[in-house]
C-alpha cells in the first residue's frame, strides 16, 4: 500500500512538473511569437508629434531568421518645446545607434518595447526633424498568420525561401520602429529591401528601381499615399509578375500585378482578369480605386490573406466558389481583401474601437458584388449566410482607445455588414447608395482624415433628414435586438409592436399576398387582415428570434 501511495505521489509530482513546464514553454512561445496588441491609449508624448514619412531599409536573413534594419523617421512637432520622441519597437531587436539629420548622435533608451530618444535641441510647434535608427535582431515568427502575425519564414514547393509578413494585430513595431497607433499615418513610405539573387521582393506602391551587387539585389519601393503602419509590407520569393491594365473612369491606365510563384503561374491570368472585374464592380458602389496613381497588387503568400495597401496578400490557391445562381467563378478572399482598399486603407478608423468600419462595410461589399452580378436573390442569399455567423456576445463598437486585441471579434465582420444591410432597407436604395459612396469619396472621411463611428452616424442623419442614432447605437454599441410582438385581437385584427425599443423603425409587414412598409415601435400598430402578419420576412433586420 505504501509503495502504491509513493508511486502515486511521484506520478502526481511528475504530472505537475510537466504541466508547469508546458505552461512556461507556452508563455515563452507566445511571448516570443506574438500577441503584441496595437493601438490603445496614445501617450502624451506621441500626441505631441506627427509622423510624415518612414524610410525603411531592411536585410532579412532566412537562414538565421533575423532582420537588420535602418529606419529614418520623419516627424513634425505639434507643440513647442518637444524634447524627446517615443517610438515603439519590440525588444527582440537591439538598437545600435540613433542620429538626427545633422548627424548628431542622440541619447536613447530602449526598454519594454519603447525607444525614448532625446533630441539634440527642443523642437518648436511645426518644426520638423528626421531620426535615423539602426537596429537588428530576430523578429517574431507568425504562428497563425494573419491572426497571430509576424514573419513567415517558409519554403516553396521547390525548397526556395518564401518570406512573408503579417502584423495587423501586432502593428509595425514588430519589424521597424514606428508610432504604433492607428491615429497617425505617414504621408509616404520608402522601403528598401535587400535579398539574395535571384529572389524578388514585392511591396507597397511602385517599384522605383533595383540594383544588384555582390549577389544581392536591393529593391526600392515607394508609396506616396497615406498608409496604416500595419499595411506597410513586403514579401520575398521566386516571384514572377503577371500583369494587365485597369482603365479608370477618367480613361487613365493602372497596372494590376499578381506576383506569383512559378508553381502557381498557371491560372494567374484568369485571376488577374477576375481582379479587374472586381475593381470595376466596386467602383460602381464606392467610387474610383483609391490608389490609381500606383497599382493594384496581389502577392502569393503562405498564409490566407491580408489587405496590405496596393499589395494584397493572397493565399487562397485559386479555390474559387461560384456566384449565386450562376456559373461565374468567385474568389471570396481576393474580393474581401480588395474591398479593404476602400474600407481600411482609404477610409480608416482613428481608433480600433471603430474596427467595424474596416471589416463590416468591407464584408458588406461581398453582398454588393453578388447583387451586381446576379441580382437581389444572390444578395439576400449572401446576407442570410452572413446572419448565421453573428454571435452578438458583445458590442462591436467598444470603449475609446481600444487595442486590436480588445476590438477584434467576428461580429465586426458579420454584424457590421448586417448594419449596412438594415440601412439599405431603412434609407431605400437611391439614398443609401449615395451615402455609401459619399463616405468612401468625400475628403472629409478619406486618406489622412481618419474617422470614427460618430462621423458615419452624422453623415447618415444629415443626408437622410432622419434621426437614426437610436437604431445604429442599438446595433453597434449594444447587444440589444428588437423583439417583434404580434398579438391577435378580435377576428381579423392584429396589434404589432416592438416593446423593447424606444424608437420607431420601418419594417415590411406581409399578410396574405400583400406587403406594406409600416413604422413600428413600442406602441402597437393595428392591422386588419384575414391573415396573420409576418414582420420582416426577407430579413432586413437582425431580431431576437434570428439568433
Amino acid at each position: 500500500m505504501r509503495k502504491k501511495v509513493k508511486w502515486f505521489v511521484i506520478s502526481l509530482v511528475g504530472i505537475l512538473v510537466i504541466i508547469i513546464a508546458f505552461t512556461a514553454l507556452t508563455f515563452v512561445r507566445y511571448n516570443r511569437f506574438g500577441l503584441y496588441p496595437s493601438g490603445g491609449v496614445l501617450s502624451e508624448n506621441q500626441q505631441s508629434f506627427d509622423i510624415t514619412s518612414y524610410d525603411i531599409s531592411i536585410a532579412p536573413d532566412a537562414k538565421e531568421k533575423s532582420l537588420s534594419g535602418q529606419t529614418i523617421v520623419s516627424l513634425q512637432a505639434l507643440k513647442d518645446g518637444l524634447k524627446e520622441i517615443q517610438l515603439q519597437l519590440i525588444d527582440n531587436f537591439i538598437v545600435s545607434s540613433v542620429v538626427d539629420d545633422e548627424e548628431n548622435s542622440l541619447g536613447f533608451q530602449h526598454t519594454d518595447g519603447l525607444i525614448t530618444v532625446q533630441l539634440a535641441k527642443p523642437l518648436a510647434n511645426g518644426e520638423s526633424t528626421n531620426i535615423d535608427i539602426t537596429y537588428a535582431g530576430k523578429p517574431v515568427e507568425a504562428i497563425r498568420p494573419p491572426w497571430v502575425g509576424g514573419i513567415n519564414w517558409s519554403k516553396d514547393e521547390d525548397g526556395n525561401d518564401w518570406i512573408g509578413l503579417s502584423c495587423q494585430g501586432e502593428g509595425g513595431k514588430i519589424w521597424f520602429p514606428c508610432k504604433d497607433h492607428p491615429s497617425d499615418e505617414p504621408d509616404s513610405v520608402f522601403l528598401h529591401v535587400i535579398v539574395p539573387e535571384p529572389y524578388f521582393c514585392a511591396a507597397n506602391g511602385l517599384l522605383e528601381n533595383s540594383e544588384t551587387e555582390n549577389g544581392f539585389t536591393t529593391f526600392h519601393w515607394v508609396t506616396r499615399y497615406p498608409i496604416n503602419n500595419y499595411c506597410i509590407n513586403f514579401s520575398i520569393g521566386m516571384y514572377e509578375p503577371v500583369e494587365a491594365e485597369y482603365t479608370t473612369d477618367s480613361g487613365e491606365t493602372m497596372p494590376v500585378i499578381f506576383y506569383v510563384l512559378p508553381q502557381s503561374r498557371e491560372g494567374a491570368e484568369k485571376h488577374v482578369a477576375m481582379a479587374i472585374d472586381m475593381l470595376e464592380t466596386y467602383r460602381k458602389f464606392y467610387g474610383e480605386y483609391p490608389f490609381a496613381r500606383e497599382k493594384f497588387g496581389l502577392v502569393e503568400t503562405d498564409y490566407l490573406g491580408m489587405e496590405h495597401q496596393t499589395i494584397n496578400a493572397y493565399g487562397n490557391k485559386y479555390r474559387y466558389g461560384k456566384i449565386f445562381n450562376s456559373d461565374l467563378p468567385l474568389d471570396w478572399l481576393m474580393l474581401h481583401e480588395m474591398g479593404h482598399e476602400w474600407w481600411g486603407n482609404k477610409v480608416t478608423a482613428k481608433d480600433w474601437s471603430h474596427f467595424w468600419i474596416h471589416e463590416g462595410i468591407c464584408s458588406y461589399g461581398e453582398a454588393l458584388y453578388q447583387l451586381d452580378k446576379s441580382g437581389e436573390d444572390a444578395y439576400h442569399d449572401k446576407m442570410a449566410q452572413t446572419r448565421k455567423r453573428i454571435r452578438n456576445k458583445s458590442p462591436i463598437v467598444i470603449h475609446s482607445n481600444a487595442t486590436t486585441t480588445e476590438a477584434y471579434n467576428g461580429d465586426i465582420y458579420a454584424k457590421g455588414a448586417y448594419v449596412m444591410h438594415t440601412l439599405r432597407y431603412v434609407l431605400q436604395d437611391s439614398l443609401f447608395f449615395a451615402i455609401l459612396k459619399e463616405f468612401a469619396t468625400d475628403p472629409t472621411y478619406t486618406y489622412k482624415n481618419l474617422v470614427e463611428t460618430e462621423d458615419f452616424i452624422q453623415l447618415v442623419n444629415q443626408r437622410s433628414g432622419m434621426d437614426l442614432r437610436p437604431l445604429l447605437d442599438m446595433y453597434l454599441r449594444t447587444t440589444d435586438l428588437p423583439t417583434v410582438q404580434i398579438d391577435s385581437l378580435e377576428a381579423d385584427k392584429f396589434a404589432i409592436s416592438i416593446p423593447n425599443i424606444d424608437f420607431q423603425c420601418p419594417m415590411e409587414v406581409t399578410h396574405g399576398d400583400k406587403s406594406e412598409r409600416m413604422l413600428l415601435g413600442k406602441d402597437a400598430v393595428f392591422l386588419n387582415s384575414r391573415f396573420r402578419p409576418i414582420v420582416d420576412e426577407v430579413g432586413w433586420y437582425l431580431k431576437t428570434d434570428d439568433l
